[in-house]
């Protein structure tokens, strides 16, 4: 299988890594050996149609990455219930990677830039608020097309008053206490009410300036 979607069902052969012990990880069987060929052992089973996505997620939702932490879980589902701020914070230590024919390979830690949000959850154990780093794939793909990173915010439809967020959380295998946002799922009003879920109201990031 050579293009995995995020709400694709597929199955894999998986083995635990040498060097993760928590109980969520798991890399594909044989990547060491056969990283050329492991999009091979991927196959796809089924796809999440837009309302199962919406009513799954509205059922794992409620996470708090404070009480996570005190459960020793490494990943969960937050549903914010006020988000505060989305903000770029410059990163100076990032790097470029050549291959052999110097071409540039860029990954995640690679970009000169990092996204951060900043919110409450719902039922938050947080004196304060979360300001985590988010990883979300698309952030990346957006500032590989386009010069203005800022953009970026608008295109996770953080400034749109009929967009619902979720964050999929995880903490790092390195540093066990360290939350960050893996995912930023979102849905329209229209499609949460047409699954049959009511939308959170959480509102643009206007409303909380």
């Amino acid at each position: 299988m050579d293009n995995c979607k995020r709400w694709n069902v597929v199955s894999v052969p998986v083995e635990e890594p040498a060097q993760d012990n928590r109980d969520e990880s798991y890399k594909i069987a044989g990547s060491k050996e056969d990283w050329g060929d492991l999009h091979k052992k991927i196959r796809h089973v089924d796809t999440v149609s837009k309302s199962e996505q919406i009513q799954l997620v509205d059922q794992l939702a409620g996470d708090c990455t404070i009480r996570l932490n005190k459960q020793r879980v490494s990943l969960g589902l937050v549903e914010p219930a006020e988000i505060m701020d989305v903000y770029i914070d410059e990163n100076p230590d990032n790097t470029v990677q050549m291959d052999l024919e110097m071409n540039e390979r860029k990954g995640k830690s690679d970009y000169p830039q990092d996204l951060y949000i900043k919110y409450r959850c719902e039922g938050c154990a947080a004196k304060t608020y979360h300001d985590q780093h988010t990883i979300e794939w698309g952030v990346y793909r957006y500032w590989d097309k386009h010069d203005d990173v800022n953009g970026v915010i608008d295109a996770l439809g953080f400034n749109d008053d009929n967009m619902n967020h979720y964050f999929f959380v995880g903490n790092l295998n390195h540093e066990r206490e360290a939350y960050i946002i893996i995912s930023v799922l979102r849905f329209s009003d229209e499609d949460m009410l047409d699954a049959g879920v009511t939308p959170q109201g959480q509102g643009a990031l206007s409303r909380w300036d």
